[in-house]
C-alpha cells in the first residue's frame, strides 16, 4: 500500500505562461527552502542523461533524502521519482521507502490555472504499520499543503518579476 498525498492551489498565472519542466530543472535552493519550512536543501542532477533532483526534508521527525530521477516532464507536468529514498526516522532509524513527486498545472479560468501537487511514498509493510501509530500520514498531508502553497508563490513571483530562468532543458533529438 502508497501512502498518498496530494493537494491543488490555484495559481495567479495564465496556463500560457505555465512552464513546470523547466521552473524544477532551475529550482534554486534557496527558493526550495522558501517554499516550505521543512525543507532543508536541493540541488538538480543528471546522471547517464537523465535529469533529476536531491532534496532533503524533515517532515515529522524523520529527516529525508530523496534522489528524484525525472519520469517524464513537459510545460504543464512532471513526474519524479526517488527509488532510494532513504529517511531517518526519530533522525536515528534509517528506513528506506520509495517516493513518486508529480505537479501538474491546468486552467482555472482566463488568467489563472490550479497546481497540484501529488507525493506517494511506498514503504516496507512494517515501516508502514510504525507509520500508522506516529501520525506519519498525517504530517506529510500537512506538508504537501505547505509545499505546494510555498510552490506556487515561487511560480507566481518569478512571473511577476518577469523572470525566466535559464533553461537547463535537454533537446533529446540531438545526442
Amino acid at each position: 500500500m502508497v501512502m498518498k498525498a496530494e493537494h491543488v492551489v490555484p495559481l495567479r498565472v495564465p496556463i500560457e505562461s505555465v512552464d513546470l519542466e523547466n521552473w524544477i530543472f532551475t529550482l534554486s535552493d534557496e527558493d526550495y527552502q522558501a517554499a516550505s519550512k521543512a525543507h532543508r536543501a536541493a540541488g538538480t542532477t543528471m546522471y547517464d542523461g537523465v535529469r533529476g533532483t536531491v532534496n532533503v526534508e524533515d517532515i515529522g521527525g524523520t529527516l529525508i533524502v530523496q534522489h528524484y530521477r525525472e519520469v517524464s516532464a513537459d510545460r504543464r507536468h512532471f513526474e519524479l521519482f526517488s527509488p532510494r529514498s532513504r529517511g531517518y526516522f526519530f533522525h536515528l532509524i534509517p528506513i528506506r521507502m520509495e517516493v513518486r513527486w508529480t505537479m501538474s498545472a491546468e486552467p482555472r479560468g482566463a488568467t489563472g490555472s490550479s497546481l497540484r501537487c501529488v507525493v506517494e511514498i511506498n514503504l516496507a509493510p512494517v515501516l508502514r504499520l510504525l507509520s500508522k501509530t506516529s501520525a506519519t500520514g498525517w504530517f506529510v498531508r500537512r506538508h504537501v499543503r505547505e509545499e505546494a502553497a510555498g510552490f506556487a508563490r515561487d511560480i507566481e513571483r518569478k512571473h511577476a518579476e518577469g523572470r525566466t530562468p535559464p533553461s537547463l532543458l535537454i533537446d533529446r533529438r540531438s545526442g
